[in-house]
């Protein structure tokens, strides 16, 4: 009897050793056992390191090797191994618009391939957190891609800001002394206000957003007012409370009740211009012959307003590609030359400006 206990005890130990085993997750050096090499060259193979020299096939028997056994590598001991963690940040406000959602969306598509994913942190909640110097840096990453961030560049790229990590700015607003793409929307902001005055517009109203900071130095003013100024026109705002499609509604319709003679309405931005034009047909208005209406950034939804929306279509793809490429090549060499690339906006004329 006593015999029969002590089998039925060690089975039950070797059952629970067994199971132990199983459920443990497999280690660099089970992958190794099983491709047959060794633990340095697994390392260097799963964290694509070509920098050593490993042939195709050995580096295809320990891939399928982690395959098969379900390996998973430690994301920080591989930072910690190879200084690289795989990561960027991608610097962004976080105040919707489907511009900036068009855009992340096009840099998640342009590296989805690279092997980097992207952590994205709203720079705007971070400056009003701490002015001084806020906590970006709270999650490591190999590059940061700044969009449309004003006090990005001069917080981050300024002589005191101590940034190591590669830095690219991208969009309308970019830090002039470092790498960037950036997008002249002076240029497309003066085509656009040409345009109007070339159509016979006298009365061009803009609309802008009051909390915007710093509007009289922002390229879409500058360019509205210098064509005013060169035509002897008087400017004519519309400031808004906020820059989402209701407040530019609401701002319109207001401004429009008591200011019939305004035939032209210039949007900071083509949210804005969706407001207006919902605003100006609420009111009557016939846009295009009556009040010309345009937009600025080219979301793909302009074209399917009745009338289509004149707008400033801007460089997406072609951004956001350049951005990816110039990251790239400062993370691979930190001493690469500056990397600086401006891009000219295309300006689209539907149906709601010609008369």
């Amino acid at each position: 009897m006593t015999s029969c206990r002590t089998a039925r005890r060690q089975s039950i130990t070797s059952m629970r050793i067994r199971t132990t085993d199983q459920a443990k997750k497999p280690t660099r050096n089970d992958v190794a056992r099983e491709a047959n090499v060794s633990g340095w060259t697994v390392s260097h193979v799963l964290n694509d390191d070509h920098s050593v020299s490993i042939s195709d096939e050995t580096r295809l028997r320990v891939w399928e090797a982690a395959r098969q056994l379900g390996y998973r590598p430690n994301s920080n001991a591989r930072a910690l191994a190879t200084g690289r963690t795989s990561t960027v940040g991608f610097w962004m406000c976080f105040l919707y618009s489907q511009y900036r959602a068009h855009v992340l969306h096009r840099m998640h598509y342009v590296m989805k391939d690279s092997g980097f994913e992207l952590v994205i942190r709203d720079i705007d909640d971070e400056l009003s957190r701490d002015p001084g110097r806020p906590n970006t840096h709270k999650i490591p990453v190999d590059g940061i891609i700044a969009f449309d961030t004003p006090t990005a560049g001069s917080r981050f790229m300024g002589p005191d800001a101590g940034l190591p990590t590669p830095f690219v700015s991208v969009g309308a607003f970019w830090a002039a002394d470092g790498d960037y793409v950036a997008v002249d929307l002076y240029s497309g902001a003066l085509e656009a206000m040409e345009h109007l005055v070339q159509t016979g517009r006298r009365r061009i109203a803009y609309v802008l957003s009051h909390t915007e900071e710093d509007f009289l130095t922002e390229s879409r003013y500058r360019a509205y007012t210098s064509v005013l100024a060169a035509t002897g026109l008087e400017p004519c705002l519309i400031k808004t409370n906020g820059v989402t499609l209701s407040a530019s509604y609401q701002a319109v319709t207001d401004f429009m009740q008591v200011n019939r003679d305004v035939d032209a309405v210039f949007c900071h931005n083509d949210d804005m211009a969706f407001g207006a034009h919902r605003a100006l047909t609420d009111l009557g208005f016939a846009i295009g012959k009556e009040v010309a209406l345009v937009g600025c950034d080219g979301i793909e939804e302009t074209d399917y307003l009745s009338p289509p929306l004149t707008t400033i279509v801007q460089p997406v793809d072609e951004m956001c590609e350049i951005a990816w490429q110039f990251l790239k090549n400062r993370i691979d060499d930190p001493s690469t030359p500056p990397q600086q690339r401006t891009l000219k906006p295309t300006l689209v004329i539907r149906a709601s400006s010609l008369r």
